[in-house]
């Protein structure tokens, strides 16, 4: 075991080309602006000579938040042997505090992170619970009469505030199972020349294990880039695929040109894709059904005059419904637009009836006491969850016969609401387990024909929310969940697979859904007053409202 000198540097990784640890305060370098395909970054500076081990293991931390030309300015802090291999690709830390240094008196130190969050080589974040800490080791040598790195880790080091400027959020896509929509995952990458070649070889190997029960990639497993790079000329991203894509049929070529469109046209140079394998141009037809993202939800409630459009062109037809909910006090309603069903829930159950004439033909789906919340997914099936622990998830086709959804990892937690995914390939659910409440994102497995059949195992969003009490997707990649406790009430807006922001929220909140063109977001409090919110604060629209449904 190495022994180290006690002495402890504090260094806080703000970008600074050497940050200090002794004398006055140095200024940090400027943001230098990047090319056409680069966004703006800090410009670390390169050792300086006679640089002590301090400086230079200070110096190299701080030239991580400069992955330009495959951050060729931390390389210099690196020996020779160790510079070719240096792997900073692989893994970054966000940290949550600036990190203790050790240097001993062997040639070697010791960094010890508090850790707040980690990307990894296919640039997946995960968020840390409080308390996980990292150490790291470094080792020293000299090469021509100055210190050098020869061991250091295969990752980086940064701040929040920093990372925030060098990585960006993209997206990879995969196609939901009927092949109807396209599905979004997080991943996060510097904006560099090298960011085609990233998304690339992150969607071809395919999406996460939470993920992987709910999609499909059409790109056949094992395929990669023949040579390691995606080049952009004129606009058009040139992809050469190994010969293991030959497998793929013609309609499922017409699927990965899509995947790949949708990838790398994030890209600002980036127009659209061009495929080849094994150096064999590849003319690709369309996909011969609209594969797509959802389009927008329009904003339904249920008022004292029965069931109105809100913030929409839609003329009022809901007007034969009034006596039906004058009869059926509702606390819950669901809508379809595709087979015009409309859902309540009342103190009897789930009554489902025609949407053009609500309670002309009335049938009760689910009998079940305690029914907390009902939604029709993007297939078209009505779900129903009780507030009971472990108890049964029901959906109902808009015909046949009602089936339940399997969830072993749900037996033991008592459900508090739910929110299925614009396209219908997920479901975030707020679960009350072990004395507290969590958002759990799962993946929902579906049959060829879209019945729902069992929800994949989880991931956690929200973790650093202490009391989530509502959720709702506001689009494909971001779920709002509202943060209620004694002392406060916010809204987190949580991206699934990536960071979060605060917003403001109203104390009593019932209810939260998002819709519109812009995913507009909608608050329903338990006094019955709708709001809207307008960027910065809750704008009052309604007060007679009992009850909302974001419709598809």
């Amino acid at each position: 075991m190495r022994k180290f000198a006690a002495i402890a540097l504090l260094i806080s990784l703000t970008g600074c080309a050497a940050l200090p640890v002794s004398g006055p305060v140095r200024i940090g370098p400027d943001l230098a602006p990047g090319t056409e395909v680069e966004s703006f970054y800090y410009s670390p500076s390169p050792p300086t000579d006679g640089a002590s081990q301090a400086e230079i293991l200070s110096g190299f931390l701080a030239a991580g938040t400069g992955p330009q030309n495959d951050y060729a300015v931390a390389r210099e802090f690196l020996s020779e042997s160790l510079r070719s291999t240096w792997n900073p690709n692989l893994e970054v830390l966000i940290q949550r505090q600036s990190p203790q240094v050790t240097i001993g008196d062997n040639n070697a130190a010791q960094l010890t992170v508090d850790v707040i969050a980690s990307i990894d080589a296919d640039g997946r974040y995960e968020t840390k619970l409080s308390g996980t800490s990292r150490i790291l080791d470094y080792e020293f040598v000299r090469e021509g009469g100055e210190w050098r790195l020869s061991t250091a880790p295969d990752l980086t080091v940064l701040i929040r505030p920093v990372f925030e400027v060098v990585f960006r959020d993209y997206s990879v896509f995969f196609v939901d199972r009927q092949k109807r929509f396209l599905v979004p995952e997080m991943r996060w990458f510097p904006a560099t020349a090298a960011t085609g070649t990233k998304l690339a070889n992150a969607l071809l190997r395919g999406p996460s294990a939470w993920l992987r029960p709910a999609v499909i990639s059409a790109i056949p497993s094992g395929t990669r880039l023949s040579i390691d790079a995606v080049t952009v000329e004129d606009g058009v991203a040139l992809v050469d695929l190994t010969a293991r894509a030959l497998v793929a049929s013609r309609a499922d070529r017409s699927l990965i040109k899509a995947q790949l469109d949708a990838t790398l046209s994030q890209l600002a140079n980036v127009d659209r894709v061009a495929i080849s394998i094994e150096r064999s141009s590849q003319e690709i037809e369309e996909p011969a059904g609209e594969l797509r993202t959802p389009g927008a939800r329009s904003l339904i409630v249920l008022g004292d005059s029965g069931l109105e459009a809100i913030g929409s062109s839609e003329t009022d037809f809901f007007s034969d419904g009034k006596s039906f909910f004058d009869l059926n006090p509702a606390s819950e309603i669901a809508i379809s637009r595709q087979s015009s069903w409309l859902a309540a829930v009342t103190a009897a159950g789930v009554f489902r009836t025609s949407l053009a004439s609500p309670g002309v033909d009335v049938e009760l789906v689910d009998s079940r006491s305690g029914i907390l919340a009902i939604e029709f997914d993007r297939q078209d099936y009505l779900w129903s969850f009780t507030r009971a622990r472990g108890s049964n998830i029901l959906v109902t086709p808009s015909t046949g016969n009602q089936t339940r959804v399997l969830a072993p990892w749900l037996e033991s937690q008592a459900v508090r609401g739910f929110s299925i995914s614009p396209e219908g390939s997920r479901i975030a659910v707020l679960v009350a387990s072990a004395g507290r409440n969590r958002v759990l994102v799962s993946g929902i497995i579906r049959d060829q024909s879209g019945a729902p059949l069992e929800l994949a195992p989880p991931i956690e969003i929200a973790a650093e929310v202490a009391n989530p009490s509502q959720l709702a997707w506001v689009d494909q990649m971001t779920v709002a969940v509202v943060n209620s406790t004694a002392d406060f009430t916010n809204t987190v807006l949580v991206s699934v697979g990536g960071t979060s922001r605060i917003i403001s929220a109203l104390s009593n909140t019932r209810q939260i859904v998002a819709a519109g063109s812009t995913a507009q977001l909608y608050l329903l409090t338990n006094n019955d007053e709708l709001h809207r919110f307008n960027g910065s604060s809750w704008v009052l629209v309604r007060e007679d409202t009992r009850s909302l449904s974001a419709v598809n």
